[in-house]
Protein backbone atom coordinates (compact mmCIF):
# COMPACT_ATOMS: atom_id res chain seq x y z
CA UNK A 1 0.00 0.00 0.00
CA UNK A 2 1.19 3.22 -0.85
CA UNK A 3 1.74 5.66 1.88
CA UNK A 4 0.46 9.09 1.75
CA UNK A 5 2.79 12.18 2.04
CA UNK A 6 2.10 12.87 5.55
CA UNK A 7 2.70 9.48 6.71
CA UNK A 8 5.92 9.24 4.58
CA UNK A 9 7.24 12.92 6.91
CA UNK A 10 6.19 11.23 9.97
CA UNK A 11 8.02 7.75 9.40
CA UNK A 12 10.89 10.23 8.04
CA UNK A 13 10.98 12.34 10.96
CA UNK A 14 10.81 9.17 13.40
CA UNK A 15 13.84 8.22 12.12
CA UNK A 16 15.38 11.71 12.51
CA UNK A 17 14.22 11.98 15.67
CA UNK A 18 15.61 8.52 16.59
CA UNK A 19 19.10 9.20 15.29
CA UNK A 20 19.47 12.38 17.20
CA UNK A 21 18.69 10.71 20.43
CA UNK A 22 21.69 8.31 19.16
CA UNK A 23 24.25 11.45 18.57
CA UNK A 24 24.08 12.48 21.91
CA UNK A 25 22.47 12.60 25.44
CA UNK A 26 19.05 14.11 26.76
CA UNK A 27 21.19 17.44 27.33
CA UNK A 28 22.38 18.05 23.80
CA UNK A 29 25.93 17.84 24.90
CA UNK A 30 26.94 14.78 22.90
CA UNK A 31 28.12 17.61 19.86
CA UNK A 32 30.49 19.06 22.03
CA UNK A 33 34.23 19.20 21.22
CA UNK A 34 32.73 17.83 17.80
CA UNK A 35 32.05 14.30 18.88
CA UNK A 36 29.28 12.09 17.61
CA UNK A 37 27.52 13.33 14.63
CA UNK A 38 25.04 14.52 12.35
CA UNK A 39 21.55 13.16 11.29
CA UNK A 40 22.15 10.09 8.48
CA UNK A 41 20.58 10.98 5.36
CA UNK A 42 19.43 8.69 3.19
CA UNK A 43 16.95 8.00 -0.04
CA UNK A 44 13.41 6.70 1.29
CA UNK A 45 13.90 9.14 4.79
CA UNK A 46 11.10 11.16 3.21
CA UNK A 47 13.55 14.35 2.41
CA UNK A 48 15.34 15.44 -0.91
CA UNK A 49 18.94 15.92 -0.44
CA UNK A 50 20.59 17.19 -3.40
CA UNK A 51 24.06 16.55 -2.13
CA UNK A 52 23.26 12.53 -2.17
CA UNK A 53 22.06 13.37 -5.74
CA UNK A 54 18.36 13.15 -5.42
CA UNK A 55 15.86 14.46 -7.62
CA UNK A 56 12.69 13.24 -4.94
CA UNK A 57 12.16 11.80 -1.98
CA UNK A 58 8.55 10.41 -1.26
CA UNK A 59 9.66 7.94 1.82
CA UNK A 60 8.01 5.07 -0.14
CA UNK A 61 8.54 1.74 -1.90
CA UNK A 62 6.43 2.71 -5.37
CA UNK A 63 8.04 2.52 -8.06
CA UNK A 64 4.72 3.48 -10.21
CA UNK A 65 4.28 6.99 -9.20
CA UNK A 66 6.16 9.94 -10.26
CA UNK A 67 9.36 9.19 -7.78
CA UNK A 68 11.00 6.10 -7.53
CA UNK A 69 12.34 3.86 -5.07
CA UNK A 70 16.01 5.01 -6.08
CA UNK A 71 14.95 8.57 -5.47
CA UNK A 72 14.83 9.49 -9.16
CA UNK A 73 12.41 11.22 -10.94
CA UNK A 74 9.73 8.78 -13.13
CA UNK A 75 10.59 9.57 -17.11
CA UNK A 76 9.54 7.72 -20.09
CA UNK A 77 12.66 5.27 -20.66
CA UNK A 78 13.30 3.91 -17.30
CA UNK A 79 11.55 0.64 -17.06
CA UNK A 80 8.67 1.61 -14.81
CA UNK A 81 5.22 1.95 -15.69
CA UNK A 82 4.29 5.24 -13.86
CA UNK A 83 0.92 4.73 -13.53
CA UNK A 84 -2.18 6.81 -15.07
CA UNK A 85 1.03 8.67 -17.21
CA UNK A 86 2.64 5.80 -19.37
CA UNK A 87 0.86 2.46 -20.99
CA UNK A 88 3.99 0.93 -21.24
CA UNK A 89 8.00 1.27 -20.59
CA UNK A 90 10.65 -1.07 -22.61
CA UNK A 91 13.62 1.68 -22.13
CA UNK A 92 14.53 1.42 -25.77
CA UNK A 93 13.90 3.65 -28.44
CA UNK A 94 11.94 1.43 -30.75
CA UNK A 95 8.92 2.42 -32.14
CA UNK A 96 8.11 -0.77 -34.25
CA UNK A 97 7.60 -2.93 -31.35
CA UNK A 98 4.50 -3.08 -28.66
CA UNK A 99 5.67 -0.18 -27.04
CA UNK A 100 6.45 3.49 -28.54
CA UNK A 101 9.30 5.39 -27.71
CA UNK A 102 6.88 7.64 -25.98
CA UNK A 103 5.80 5.00 -23.86
CA UNK A 104 2.46 4.62 -25.62
CA UNK A 105 1.16 0.90 -26.69
CA UNK A 106 1.40 0.83 -30.38
CA UNK A 107 -1.70 0.62 -31.82
CA UNK A 108 -2.87 0.82 -35.84
CA UNK A 109 -3.45 4.79 -36.61
CA UNK A 110 -0.13 5.75 -34.57
CA UNK A 111 1.72 6.32 -37.18
CA UNK A 112 4.45 3.66 -36.85
CA UNK A 113 4.81 -0.16 -38.20
CA UNK A 114 4.92 -2.96 -35.88
CA UNK A 115 6.97 -5.48 -37.00
CA UNK A 116 4.88 -9.18 -37.47
CA UNK A 117 1.71 -7.05 -36.35
CA UNK A 118 0.92 -4.42 -39.07
CA UNK A 119 1.76 -4.41 -43.08
CA UNK A 120 1.63 -0.57 -43.09
CA UNK A 121 0.58 2.06 -40.45
CA UNK A 122 -0.24 5.54 -42.37
CA UNK A 123 -1.45 7.47 -39.29
CA UNK A 124 -5.13 7.99 -40.88
CA UNK A 125 -8.58 5.90 -40.89
CA UNK A 126 -8.81 5.90 -44.67
CA UNK A 127 -9.33 2.62 -46.25
CA UNK A 128 -9.06 3.84 -49.79
CA UNK A 129 -5.28 4.67 -49.56
CA UNK A 130 -2.36 2.76 -49.49
CA UNK A 131 -2.85 1.30 -46.01
CA UNK A 132 -6.51 0.65 -44.86
CA UNK A 133 -7.45 1.59 -41.72
CA UNK A 134 -7.00 -1.80 -39.95
CA UNK A 135 -3.29 -1.61 -41.02
CA UNK A 136 -2.94 -3.89 -43.83
CA UNK A 137 -1.35 -3.00 -47.10
CA UNK A 138 -3.93 -1.88 -50.08
CA UNK A 139 -3.02 -1.01 -53.55
CA UNK A 140 -2.72 2.34 -54.51
CA UNK A 141 -0.05 5.17 -54.77
CA UNK A 142 1.92 5.74 -51.96
CA UNK A 143 2.64 2.34 -51.18
CA UNK A 144 6.40 2.42 -52.59
CA UNK A 145 5.42 -0.32 -55.36
CA UNK A 146 4.71 0.71 -59.01
CA UNK A 147 1.71 -1.02 -59.77
CA UNK A 148 -1.10 -0.50 -62.26
CA UNK A 149 -0.68 2.88 -64.36
CA UNK A 150 1.47 4.51 -62.08
CA UNK A 151 5.09 5.75 -63.56
CA UNK A 152 6.71 5.56 -60.59
CA UNK A 153 5.69 5.47 -57.19
CA UNK A 154 8.65 7.22 -53.81
CA UNK A 155 6.06 6.57 -51.13
CA UNK A 156 6.45 10.20 -50.23
CA UNK A 157 4.21 13.30 -50.45
CA UNK A 158 7.07 16.01 -51.75
CA UNK A 159 5.95 17.58 -54.92
CA UNK A 160 9.61 19.01 -55.88
CA UNK A 161 11.42 15.45 -56.92
CA UNK A 162 11.09 13.65 -59.94
CA UNK A 163 7.72 11.80 -58.85
CA UNK A 164 4.16 13.47 -57.78
CA UNK A 165 1.19 11.59 -57.10
CA UNK A 166 2.69 8.67 -58.89
CA UNK A 167 2.80 10.48 -62.04
CA UNK A 168 6.30 11.24 -63.39
CA UNK A 169 7.41 14.97 -63.38
CA UNK A 170 7.52 16.95 -65.96
CA UNK A 171 7.14 20.98 -67.30
CA UNK A 172 3.38 21.81 -66.98
CA UNK A 173 2.73 20.01 -63.95
CA UNK A 174 2.55 22.96 -62.05
CA UNK A 175 5.31 22.12 -59.69
CA UNK A 176 8.54 23.33 -60.09
CA UNK A 177 11.43 20.81 -59.62
CA UNK A 178 14.01 21.68 -57.81
CA UNK A 179 17.22 21.79 -59.75
CA UNK A 180 15.63 21.04 -62.99
CA UNK A 181 13.22 23.99 -63.53
CA UNK A 182 13.19 27.66 -63.04
CA UNK A 183 9.06 27.55 -62.69
CA UNK A 184 6.24 25.60 -63.52
CA UNK A 185 2.72 27.28 -63.73
CA UNK A 186 0.72 24.67 -64.82
CA UNK A 187 -0.47 26.38 -68.31
CA UNK A 188 0.25 26.22 -71.66
CA UNK A 189 0.52 30.43 -71.86
CA UNK A 190 4.24 30.90 -73.21
CA UNK A 191 4.02 34.19 -72.68
CA UNK A 192 3.04 34.79 -69.21
CA UNK A 193 5.75 35.05 -65.84
CA UNK A 194 6.55 31.27 -66.81
CA UNK A 195 6.88 30.15 -70.51
CA UNK A 196 6.52 26.89 -71.55
CA UNK A 197 9.52 25.31 -71.40
CA UNK A 198 9.45 26.35 -67.65
CA UNK A 199 12.38 28.87 -67.79
CA UNK A 200 11.11 32.81 -65.92
CA UNK A 201 9.99 35.33 -68.86
CA UNK A 202 11.51 38.42 -67.75
CA UNK A 203 8.77 40.95 -67.31
CA UNK A 204 8.73 44.75 -68.42
CA UNK A 205 8.11 45.59 -64.69
CA UNK A 206 8.56 43.42 -61.67
CA UNK A 207 5.92 46.43 -59.87
CA UNK A 208 2.20 46.99 -60.30
CA UNK A 209 -0.05 45.50 -61.84
CA UNK A 210 1.71 42.64 -61.24
CA UNK A 211 2.60 39.51 -63.08
CA UNK A 212 -0.31 37.71 -63.77
CA UNK A 213 -0.99 34.01 -62.91
CA UNK A 214 -3.84 31.86 -62.83
CA UNK A 215 -4.61 29.02 -60.48
CA UNK A 216 -6.92 26.03 -60.68
CA UNK A 217 -8.35 24.01 -57.87
CA UNK A 218 -6.24 21.86 -56.61
CA UNK A 219 -3.19 22.72 -58.13
CA UNK A 220 -0.18 24.93 -58.00
CA UNK A 221 1.92 27.36 -59.55
CA UNK A 222 5.78 27.70 -58.55
CA UNK A 223 7.27 31.03 -59.87
CA UNK A 224 11.15 32.42 -59.50
CA UNK A 225 12.53 35.65 -59.75
CA UNK A 226 15.34 37.95 -58.11
CA UNK A 227 13.86 41.21 -56.58
CA UNK A 228 17.41 42.58 -56.40
CA UNK A 229 16.03 43.59 -60.45
CA UNK A 230 13.21 45.61 -58.68
CA UNK A 231 12.46 48.93 -57.18
CA UNK A 232 11.46 49.84 -53.89
CA UNK A 233 7.73 51.01 -54.07
CA UNK A 234 5.38 48.97 -51.88
CA UNK A 235 5.17 47.25 -47.72
CA UNK A 236 3.18 45.03 -45.96
CA UNK A 237 1.94 45.13 -42.74
CA UNK A 238 4.75 43.63 -41.63
CA UNK A 239 7.76 44.78 -43.27
CA UNK A 240 9.37 45.52 -46.48
CA UNK A 241 9.81 49.38 -46.45
CA UNK A 242 13.09 49.39 -47.10
CA UNK A 243 13.61 46.51 -50.10
CA UNK A 244 12.48 46.01 -53.80
CA UNK A 245 9.71 43.62 -53.93
CA UNK A 246 8.56 41.73 -57.09
CA UNK A 247 4.26 41.26 -57.35
CA UNK A 248 2.42 38.69 -59.05
CA UNK A 249 -1.02 38.79 -60.20
CA UNK A 250 -2.68 35.79 -58.56
CA UNK A 251 -6.55 35.25 -60.18
CA UNK A 252 -7.94 31.48 -58.11
CA UNK A 253 -10.24 30.21 -60.66
CA UNK A 254 -12.50 28.40 -58.04
CA UNK A 255 -12.92 29.24 -54.52
CA UNK A 256 -10.93 27.37 -51.53
CA UNK A 257 -7.91 28.20 -50.23
CA UNK A 258 -5.34 29.42 -51.76
CA UNK A 259 -1.48 29.35 -49.93
CA UNK A 260 1.49 31.41 -50.94
CA UNK A 261 4.38 30.46 -50.00
CA UNK A 262 8.12 31.95 -50.50
CA UNK A 263 11.39 31.08 -49.77
CA UNK A 264 14.65 32.41 -50.43
CA UNK A 265 17.28 30.84 -52.32
CA UNK A 266 20.61 32.08 -50.87
CA UNK A 267 21.70 33.86 -47.71
CA UNK A 268 21.73 37.75 -49.05
CA UNK A 269 17.82 37.49 -48.94
CA UNK A 270 15.54 37.80 -45.65
CA UNK A 271 12.27 37.23 -47.06
CA UNK A 272 8.79 39.18 -46.51
CA UNK A 273 5.90 37.53 -47.95
CA UNK A 274 2.68 39.98 -48.10
CA UNK A 275 -1.17 39.80 -49.78
CA UNK A 276 -3.00 42.64 -50.93
CA UNK A 277 -6.44 42.51 -52.62
CA UNK A 278 -5.35 45.40 -54.78
CA UNK A 279 -1.67 46.38 -55.91
CA UNK A 280 -1.52 49.98 -54.79
CA UNK A 281 -3.13 51.79 -51.22
CA UNK A 282 -4.78 48.55 -50.03
CA UNK A 283 -4.85 46.97 -46.57
CA UNK A 284 -2.59 44.08 -46.54
CA UNK A 285 -4.78 40.93 -46.35
CA UNK A 286 -1.87 38.77 -45.11
CA UNK A 287 1.40 38.99 -44.32
CA UNK A 288 4.50 37.00 -42.85
CA UNK A 289 8.17 37.91 -41.64
CA UNK A 290 8.59 35.13 -39.06
CA UNK A 291 12.05 33.62 -40.35
CA UNK A 292 15.48 35.75 -41.30
CA UNK A 293 18.10 35.42 -43.83
CA UNK A 294 17.25 32.65 -46.02
CA UNK A 295 14.64 31.32 -44.79
CA UNK A 296 10.72 30.77 -46.31
CA UNK A 297 7.47 32.62 -45.25
CA UNK A 298 4.09 31.14 -46.31
CA UNK A 299 0.55 32.56 -46.00
CA UNK A 300 -3.09 31.12 -46.14
CA UNK A 301 -5.92 32.91 -46.99
CA UNK A 302 -9.89 32.26 -48.58
CA UNK A 303 -10.24 32.71 -51.81
CA UNK A 304 -13.52 33.02 -54.16
CA UNK A 305 -13.56 32.18 -57.81
CA UNK A 306 -12.37 34.65 -60.06
CA UNK A 307 -10.47 36.72 -57.00
CA UNK A 308 -7.28 38.30 -57.86
CA UNK A 309 -4.41 38.77 -55.25
CA UNK A 310 -1.47 40.61 -55.63
CA UNK A 311 1.03 39.00 -53.84
CA UNK A 312 4.32 40.35 -53.28
CA UNK A 313 7.75 38.99 -52.71
CA UNK A 314 9.80 41.17 -50.74
CA UNK A 315 12.54 41.48 -47.96
CA UNK A 316 13.68 42.70 -44.56
CA UNK A 317 16.28 45.40 -43.56
CA UNK A 318 17.18 46.21 -47.48
CA UNK A 319 17.81 42.60 -48.58
CA UNK A 320 17.60 41.36 -52.15
CA UNK A 321 18.14 38.25 -53.57
CA UNK A 322 17.08 35.06 -55.49
CA UNK A 323 13.53 33.29 -54.41
CA UNK A 324 11.23 30.85 -55.70
CA UNK A 325 7.26 31.54 -54.92
CA UNK A 326 4.40 29.76 -54.93
CA UNK A 327 0.64 29.68 -55.01
CA UNK A 328 -1.67 26.60 -54.17
CA UNK A 329 -5.31 26.54 -54.31
CA UNK A 330 -7.39 23.68 -52.53
CA UNK A 331 -11.01 23.75 -52.67
CA UNK A 332 -10.36 21.57 -48.76
CA UNK A 333 -8.54 22.85 -46.00
CA UNK A 334 -4.59 21.48 -45.47
CA UNK A 335 -4.44 19.81 -42.39
CA UNK A 336 -8.58 19.68 -41.88
CA UNK A 337 -7.88 16.39 -40.47
CA UNK A 338 -5.81 13.72 -39.21
CA UNK A 339 -2.68 13.09 -40.31
CA UNK A 340 -2.29 16.46 -40.59
CA UNK A 341 0.06 19.21 -42.38
CA UNK A 342 3.86 18.03 -41.55
CA UNK A 343 6.09 20.85 -40.12
CA UNK A 344 9.56 19.99 -40.99
CA UNK A 345 11.60 21.03 -38.07
CA UNK A 346 15.09 19.46 -38.40
CA UNK A 347 17.40 21.06 -35.59
CA UNK A 348 17.28 22.73 -32.20
CA UNK A 349 16.03 26.55 -32.60
CA UNK A 350 14.37 26.22 -35.70
CA UNK A 351 11.24 28.60 -36.01
CA UNK A 352 8.78 26.73 -38.64
CA UNK A 353 5.84 29.57 -39.55
CA UNK A 354 2.78 28.55 -41.16
CA UNK A 355 -0.64 29.90 -41.57
CA UNK A 356 -4.44 29.13 -42.07
CA UNK A 357 -7.94 29.67 -41.28
CA UNK A 358 -10.13 27.79 -39.11
CA UNK A 359 -13.26 28.96 -40.61
CA UNK A 360 -12.47 26.81 -43.61
CA UNK A 361 -12.24 23.49 -41.91
CA UNK A 362 -14.55 20.85 -40.11
CA UNK A 363 -15.09 20.10 -36.94
CA UNK A 364 -13.72 16.89 -37.48
CA UNK A 365 -11.96 16.30 -33.91
CA UNK A 366 -12.29 17.43 -30.12
CA UNK A 367 -9.53 17.78 -27.44
CA UNK A 368 -10.38 17.24 -23.69
CA UNK A 369 -10.57 19.79 -20.58
CA UNK A 370 -11.00 23.45 -21.56
CA UNK A 371 -9.90 22.10 -25.03
CA UNK A 372 -13.42 20.52 -25.44
CA UNK A 373 -15.06 22.83 -27.21
CA UNK A 374 -17.68 20.23 -29.55
CA UNK A 375 -18.49 21.69 -33.12
CA UNK A 376 -15.98 23.65 -33.80
CA UNK A 377 -13.50 23.14 -36.59
CA UNK A 378 -9.83 22.38 -36.57
CA UNK A 379 -6.73 22.50 -38.05
CA UNK A 380 -3.90 19.89 -37.72
CA UNK A 381 -0.40 19.63 -37.76
CA UNK A 382 2.05 16.97 -37.62
CA UNK A 383 5.49 17.47 -35.80
CA UNK A 384 7.96 14.54 -36.30
CA UNK A 385 11.00 15.72 -33.16
CA UNK A 386 14.00 15.11 -34.88
CA UNK A 387 15.48 15.39 -31.03
CA UNK A 388 14.70 15.41 -27.71
CA UNK A 389 13.62 18.65 -26.48
CA UNK A 390 10.95 20.89 -25.93
CA UNK A 391 8.35 21.86 -28.65
CA UNK A 392 7.09 25.54 -28.50
CA UNK A 393 3.94 26.48 -30.14
CA UNK A 394 2.90 30.21 -30.51
CA UNK A 395 -0.37 30.46 -32.39
CA UNK A 396 -1.53 33.79 -33.06
CA UNK A 397 -5.29 34.18 -33.87
CA UNK A 398 -7.78 36.31 -35.46
CA UNK A 399 -10.61 34.75 -33.02
CA UNK A 400 -10.63 33.03 -29.83
CA UNK A 401 -8.35 29.65 -30.31
CA UNK A 402 -7.57 26.97 -28.63
CA UNK A 403 -4.41 24.32 -28.82
CA UNK A 404 -4.18 21.01 -27.83
CA UNK A 405 -1.29 18.21 -28.71
CA UNK A 406 -1.97 14.65 -28.95
CA UNK A 407 0.87 11.75 -29.17
CA UNK A 408 -2.08 9.87 -31.26
CA UNK A 409 -3.60 11.78 -33.87
CA UNK A 410 -7.43 10.28 -33.70
CA UNK A 411 -6.73 8.94 -30.25
CA UNK A 412 -8.60 11.87 -28.01
CA UNK A 413 -6.94 10.33 -24.64
CA UNK A 414 -3.50 10.59 -26.07
CA UNK A 415 -4.00 14.63 -25.28
CA UNK A 416 -1.11 15.94 -23.74
CA UNK A 417 -1.36 19.56 -22.75
CA UNK A 418 -4.34 22.12 -23.75
CA UNK A 419 -3.21 25.62 -23.96
CA UNK A 420 -6.72 27.78 -23.71
CA UNK A 421 -5.65 30.99 -21.96
CA UNK A 422 -6.46 34.28 -24.46
CA UNK A 423 -9.45 35.75 -25.22
CA UNK A 424 -10.37 37.13 -28.94
CA UNK A 425 -7.37 37.87 -30.40
CA UNK A 426 -4.81 36.70 -28.03
CA UNK A 427 -1.80 34.70 -28.34
CA UNK A 428 -2.02 30.61 -27.07
CA UNK A 429 0.58 29.08 -26.12
CA UNK A 430 1.74 25.41 -25.53
CA UNK A 431 4.93 23.87 -24.47
CA UNK A 432 5.61 20.11 -24.21
CA UNK A 433 8.69 17.80 -23.97
CA UNK A 434 9.53 15.96 -27.18
CA UNK A 435 11.40 12.75 -27.69
CA UNK A 436 13.29 12.26 -30.70
CA UNK A 437 11.57 9.96 -33.74
CA UNK A 438 7.90 10.42 -32.06
CA UNK A 439 5.28 11.80 -33.98
CA UNK A 440 2.75 14.97 -32.16
CA UNK A 441 -0.14 16.07 -33.19
CA UNK A 442 -1.14 19.87 -33.00
CA UNK A 443 -4.84 21.10 -33.13
CA UNK A 444 -5.87 24.51 -33.58
CA UNK A 445 -9.05 24.82 -32.86
CA UNK A 446 -11.31 27.44 -31.15
CA UNK A 447 -13.46 28.01 -28.07
CA UNK A 448 -17.09 27.63 -28.38
CA UNK A 449 -17.47 27.30 -31.73
CA UNK A 450 -15.05 30.25 -32.63
CA UNK A 451 -13.23 29.98 -35.68
CA UNK A 452 -10.69 32.48 -38.04
CA UNK A 453 -7.59 33.09 -39.35
CA UNK A 454 -4.13 32.40 -37.90
CA UNK A 455 -0.59 32.15 -37.84
CA UNK A 456 1.53 30.21 -35.59
CA UNK A 457 5.35 29.31 -34.75
CA UNK A 458 6.70 25.75 -33.97
CA UNK A 459 10.24 25.77 -32.71
CA UNK A 460 11.90 22.84 -30.78
CA UNK A 461 13.90 24.01 -27.85
CA UNK A 462 16.88 21.42 -25.49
Amino acid sequence: MRHSTAYALTIAATAALAALAACGDSTGSGGEGGQGGGVELYCGDGFTDPDLGEECDDGDFDDADQCLTDCTLAKCGDGKVQAGVEDCDDQNQDDTDACLSGCLAASCGDGFIQAGVEDCDDGNEEDGDACTSSCTAGAGCGNGTVEGAEDCDDGNQSSQDDCIDCVAAACGDGHAQVGVEDCDDGNQADDDSCSNTCVINVPETFGCPGTAVDVDANSSATLGGDTALATNENQGSCGGDESPEVVYAVTTLEAGTVTFEMVALADDLDPVLYVKSSCDGSSTLACADASFAGGYESVTVPAEAGETFYVFADGWGGSTGAYLIGATLLSTVPGDDCPGVNVPITDYNDSIPVSGNTSLAEADRQGTGLCASPATNEVVYRVLAPLDGTLEIIVDPSYDASVYVRTSCSTASSQVVCAEDGLAGELEIASIPVLAGNAYYVFIDGWDGDAGSFTADFTLVP
